[in-house]
């Protein structure tokens, strides 16, 4: 039990920024194992956001308090993959070789694609929030925050790491065990129990299509994955939660 335990404070750690306790014990092999627990924090970085906005929504207008929550949201994570997604189209809008995109993503600077590619993203964030009927809008939120964590898990599985020199997000080489797989799987489906099939089925579809499109265009451009890339897939993956949710719920 403190071996999971630890496991699971490995991933608070890495991928958010709630406090955890101090001395952990700290490996490539447990970054890896924490990838198990991935999900999960995106159903806490959901309950956080969704607390947020049901606070401000009580004083303030649903598009102020879907703002405020984006912003706890993006405190809680640290910014993670927002950060990938702007190094993601910074490399891929900039570079024309595989040596080239990789060196303009692994740059600490934003560049121009980067800031039209947040902006947008913010403002879409923006407009869906507002799309979703409050019945339903916190619970939606959480699901989504979970069920984008899985696809990146996936990538690591069924590809590789496209970096040959060290950098900070290389324990995503290591492939995931089964263990961490289930366990991904489990936390990252469970919130879909209370949609209907409809929406389950079309869901897994569209982020089907999505995951082997981005895939292919990663081989095809840089012959695998990084980190950046990671964090992009999980915001696609994100939005395009939201979107067949407002497409098979409002429109059927």
């Amino acid at each position: 039990m403190k071996k999971e335990l630890n496991i699971f404070y490995n991933a608070l750690l890495f991928f958010s920024r709630i406090p955890v306790p101090r001395n952990l014990e700290f490996s490539e092999e447990i970054q890896t194992k924490a990838f198990r627990y991935f999900p999960l924090v995106g159903i806490i970085v959901g309950i956080v956001g969704g607390i947020t906005f049901e606070v401000s929504n009580l004083f303030f207008s649903r598009v102020i308090a879907s703002v405020l929550m984006i912003v706890v949201m993006l405190l809680t994570t640290g910014c993670l993959h927002e950060d990938g997604l702007a190094d993601f189209f910074d490399g891929f809008g900039g570079g024309t070789s595989k040596e080239r995109i990789l060196a303009i993503m692994k740059d600490s600077h934003i560049g121009t694609y980067g800031v039209i590619a947040l902006i947008m993203l913010f403002f879409l964030k923006v407009a869906l929030f507002t799309s979703i009927y409050n019945r339903d809008f916190v619970y939606v939120v959480i699901a989504a925050q979970a069920f984008s964590r899985l696809s990146p898990m996936l990538l690591i599985n069924t590809s590789q790491y496209a970096r040959t020199e060290p950098s900070k997000g290389q324990f995503t080489r290591n492939k995931i065990d089964l263990t961490t797989l289930i366990f991904g799987l489990l936390f990252g489906l469970l919130p879909l129990i209370l949609f209907n099939a409809w929406f389950f089925v079309a869901i897994l579809t569209a982020s089907a299509l999505l995951f082997f499109c981005f895939r292919r265009y990663l081989h095809k451009k840089i012959d695998g994955f990084t980190g950046d890339t990671l964090g992009a897939l999980q915001q696609f993956n994100e939005l395009l939660f939201y979107l067949v949710f407002i497409a098979t719920r409002y429109t059927v």
